[in-house]
């Protein structure tokens, strides 16, 4: 017990000083904390506010979908502060770390540790990491169909740099929608990473290993099917999902309007904001940094003044990525969650056997 305070009192410290460096040199970098002071008197309040609702919104919404899959997925009890706790922890480590990659993860564990059993935590999070591939391919398509040539007009050679995103996007799609209609291929994918996790000694015994991560796939796709065949729950997710995703783009119009801009509607910076995810969602640095600032300031040059362009970009930036980091931190901890519900001790071996493993 002392052992493990120990360790969780080094991870807390550990998150800390992450993100107290990495806001450091958010304030410090190219003078932009004083950028950012010197904009705010002359900014509509109104208008700033309602940026940081809108990230606040799709904060809220994607922990509405994870609580709608979760309920799917065992039928217990969860509450929205608990899927509210797991999507900031997932923001923030996805927010941290290369491509992202310890988002989900770490999303798992958070689950593990509030009694959901590991089978369904996977299963919910598969779903709900599908369906954001598939919503965000398909939004990125009909901006491309509805305004590339808006945008090819005025910035020459763009189509090319939003072609290559959205590529890489439908591929992620086709990739995941592969693995889920074929149990085959996905059994044959576990079983290789089990064994390449046998060899270097991390995983222990590997037949048990392979049977329990086959019972656990057998109920994900058995889950995912149901899930498709109730269109009412399908379309509510991938309805949210979509909603989810404007409210993140509709940040740099709040923007636009809290610098007291006028002349293009919302539909221009949703589609703008779109595209510079698609460009800078194949950068493999922490919050695509660099791609993401560059993406902006090159798209978002057609609506802001060039004096406010910078200011807007970084403020852009910190609300929309940095605050993930800022609020994501009181959630990602080790502290342990409680297990109160009787519901969830529902196959607490498959939960505890993840760390077995």
């Amino acid at each position: 017990m002392i052992r493990k305070h120990r360790v969780s009192l080094f991870f807390q410290i550990a998150l800390f000083a992450l993100t107290a460096g990495m806001l450091i040199y958010f304030c410090v970098s190219g003078n932009n904390l004083v950028l950012l002071l010197h904009s705010l008197p002359g900014l509509s309040l109104f208008w700033l506010l309602g940026s940081l609702f809108s990230v606040a919104s799709s904060w809220l919404i994607e922990a509405v979908i994870l609580r709608l899959l979760l309920k799917n997925a065992y039928g217990g009890e969860y509450t929205l502060r608990e899927s509210f706790s797991v999507v900031m922890t997932g923001l923030y480590f996805t927010a941290i770390t290369p491509f992202g990659f310890m988002g989900q993860p770490m999303q798992f564990l958070r689950l593990t540790r509030q009694g959901v059993p590991s089978g369904k935590a996977i299963s919910a999070l598969a779903q709900k990491y599908l369906v954001y591939q598939t919503a965000i391919t398909c939004y990125s398509a009909a901006v491309l169909f509805l305004r590339s040539g808006f945008f090819s007009r005025e910035m020459p050679g763009f189509l090319a740099l939003a072609a290559v995103g959205f590529a890489y996007q439908s591929a992620m799609v086709i990739f995941l929608f592969f693995f889920t209609h074929n149990r085959k291929a996905t059994a044959k994918l576990i079983r290789g990473i089990l064994r390449l996790l046998a060899k270097v000694h991390i995983v222990k015994n590997l037949q048990q290993a392979e049977d329990k991560l086959n019972r656990q796939l057998d109920f994900y796709l058995e889950s995912n099917k149901s899930m498709h065949k109730d269109h009412k729950r399908s379309f509510m997710v991938y309805g949210l999902t979509v909603l989810q995703q404007t409210a993140v783009f509709a940040v740099p119009f709040f923007l636009y309007k809290a610098f007291r801009c006028e002349g293009f509607p919302a539909v221009d910076m949703i589609s703008a904001q779109c595209f510079v995810t698609m460009i800078s969602s194949y950068t493999p640095l922490p919050g695509s940094a660099g791609a993401a600032e560059g993406s902006f300031l090159v798209l978002f040059r057609m609506f802001f003044r060039e004096d406010i362009l910078q200011q807007a970009m970084l403020l852009w930036r910190f609300i929309s990525y940095y605050s993930c980091i800022l609020i994501g931190a009181f959630f990602a901890g080790l502290g342990k969650d409680k297990k109160s519900l009787p519901g969830r001790k529902e196959n607490a071996d498959s939960s505890r056997g993840v760390h077995k493993l």
